[in-house]
């Protein structure tokens, strides 16, 4: 069995600094978001809700060096010099069409306690099944919840899928992860399969063999009506009783 590898970062060493959020209203924090800020909120089990606005620019590239929109980091609020709190990007907001940001939520945590959360997933190597017998991968799983500390998250998890032939599966079952973090999904859910090349018929050949078939049935249909029509003029005309 392969083993799935961890990847671990010391993300409290990460912060980021956000500001006591004033404006409020629709029309106000679409100007906000003009001036490259975006609103966000903060809250948690020992922390009142604060409305917030983050720096658009250095919030992307925390995303970006993290690799996660999940990684722990600190926030520190200006202006406050005593307010510095260990969090987890919880939720970000998207725009439905070009996905720029919109909003996000920061949950504040207390790193001694168990937590759950996703994190990617990441099948290196070719699978066999692909490489050399013309498979197809598909991947169904490109996350994976786990629970353990805050600061013993993983950046993401590994797993080298190469030996993957025709017809294999991988499992959640099949990862090997240390003992301080727990998968909490079922352990049969597919992660990954390589299957067959579906087989589709040429359209020309298809074509080929329904097109006769039509014209048969019409030719059919002309012979039968010439038939009944050369019947009704041969047939002797009935005489009028009258006559």
């Amino acid at each position: 069995m392969t083993k799935a590898k961890t990847t671990k970062e010391k993300t409290t060493q990460v912060v980021l600094t956000v500001k006591k959020r004033t404006t409020l209203g629709k029309r106000r924090v679409e100007r906000l978001r003009k001036t490259g800020m975006i609103p966000g909120i903060v809250y948690g089990k020992a922390t009142e809700p604060i409305a917030i606005e983050v720096n658009l620019r250095e919030f992307t590239h925390l995303l970006h060096a993290r690799a996660s929109e999940h990684a722990l980091l600190t926030l520190r609020l200006e202006g406050a010099s005593n307010w510095e709190k260990p969090a987890l990007v919880h939720v970000i907001q998207h725009h439905p069409v070009d996905d720029h940001i919109l909003h996000v939520d920061f949950h504040t945590i207390v790193l001694t306690e168990r937590l759950k959360v996703k994190v990617p997933l990441l099948l290196k190597g070719e699978p066999v099944g692909v490489k050399q017998d013309g498979g197809v991968l598909e991947q169904f799983l490109r996350e994976i919840e786990v629970e353990c500390l805050p600061t013993q998250i993983p950046a993401h998890l590994e797993h080298d899928i190469a030996a993957l032939k025709i017809g294999d599966t991988l499992h959640v079952r099949e990862l090997v992860i240390p003992e301080n973090i727990k998968i909490t999904v079922e352990g049969e859910l597919a992660i990954a399969s390589v299957h067959k090349p579906k087989e589709e018929r040429p359209e020309e050949e298809a074509a080929a063999v329904t097109e006769p078939e039509v014209i048969r049935e019409k030719k059919a249909e002309e012979g039968t009506a010439a038939e009944a029509a050369t019947e009704t003029e041969a047939a002797p005309k009935k005489e009028d009783k009258g006559s």
